[in-house]
């Protein structure tokens, strides 16, 4: 049976007046933030060393303190049940990727539907915070619908292609069973690839045993949790460093904390979200390093190839937009936005996606 939180801010059961500017005692608050995905996963590490201690900095600095109970790697909520464990109080704060609320984050996934776009997790993030603030629904379905409000994003780094097995030309994957998120399947489908959904603590097993011969994921996940092992040829292919990764709170809980408090979280979340994409883009580096140091066949997929590859998905983008204004959401707003944006940002797409 589910319940509600039980680990809300203590200063609310202390009488704080609601809607005071400041708290003018020292107060502590208690949260429970939770992921499914392991304590090593990139945005996990950014949850508990960036954002957790910025936030209990800027407390202490009030006279305050905070106080975190830390559940990653699904002992409380699985990797696609967080948004919905946020929902129902079952958890205080939640990380989780959009891409596993395909459904009920649907536009929220959008750079899975362009491929080949920012190269570098700190332009992602830049990107997608400024359609974040320029599109009301982006962060406003997370209130509107699911009880809880967005407080920041996370970036990744920069897609690549985990294989089993060693290829030259994208006419060798033909016929492969390669794995993904889900919306980001028809990357690989377009070329004749047989696509299989995973999510990521599968993924290791499943490369091992056969049940696919691919995956398409990041430096990052590859070094972390091993997949050079049973995969041990990475392509760099570029299919793009995307931000849908987030922190949410429980809308009830966040509406409990005094003003200066809720201030003091957005705040460090920002400043976590500043600081994920520059640290991502160093992190990839390193993770690429470390692989072929422990036997990665790591090759970078031939600008031929590239554009080849982009001009079989030159229609995915519009595609998509559609299907989510038939929705009755923006998507192509967005994914015009999406595309401009990272021009102006001084991005160059290998195909210009037109959003019709």
């Amino acid at each position: 049976m589910k319940f509600k939180q039980t680990l809300t801010a203590t200063a609310v059961a202390a009488g704080l007046v609601a809607g005071a500017a400041t708290t003018s005692h020292a107060d502590t608050f208690n949260f429970r933030i939770a992921s499914g995905h392991a304590p090593q996963t990139g945005y996990v590490v950014m949850m508990s060393q960036q954002f957790i201690p910025r936030f209990k900095a800027k407390l202490e600095g009030m006279g305050h303190s905070a106080n975190f109970n830390e559940a990653y790697g699904g002992s409380i909520v699985k990797v696609a049940e967080t948004l919905e464990g946020v929902q129902d109080g079952i958890v205080d704060l939640g990380g989780y990727c959009f891409c596993f609320e395909p459904s009920n984050l649907f536009l929220n996934v959008y750079p899975l539907w362009m491929p080949f776009d920012s190269q570098t997790a700190d332009l992602g993030v830049k990107v997608a915070r400024k359609i974040y603030d320029d599109v009301p629904h982006m962060g406003g379905v997370f209130e509107d619908k699911y009880n809880q409000k967005l407080l920041g994003l996370i970036g990744f780094d920069n897609y690549g292609l985990y294989t089993t097995f060693a290829w030259d030309t994208v006419d060798q994957l033909k016929g492969r069973k390669l794995s993904g998120a889900g919306p980001n399947l028809p990357w690989v489908e377009s070329l004749g690839a047989i696509p299989v959904g995973t999510t990521l603590p599968d993924v290791y097993p499943s490369l091992q045993t056969g049940v696919y011969d691919g995956v398409i994921l990041f430096p990052s996940v590859g070094w972390s949790h091993k997949l050079f092992e049973p995969a041990p040829n990475y392509t760099i292919v570029g299919f793009g460093a995307k931000t849908f990764h987030g922190i949410t709170i429980n809308k009830d809980v966040w509406n409990d904390l005094p003003p200066d408090v809720q201030k003091a979280m957005n705040e460090a979340a920002r400043e976590m979200e500043n600081f994920a994409g520059p640290w991502v883009d160093e992190l990839e580096a390193t993770n690429l390093g470390r692989m072929v140091q422990n036997g990665a066949n790591i090759r970078k997929v031939s600008d031929e190839a590239r554009l080849n590859w982009a001009k079989a998905l030159a229609d995915f983008p519009n595609e998509r937009a559609k299907e989510a204004d038939s929705k009755g959401l923006p998507g192509s707003e967005v994914v015009r936005m999406a595309v401009d944006v990272h021009e102006q940002m001084g991005h160059k797409w290998p195909v210009r996606y037109e959003i019709k």
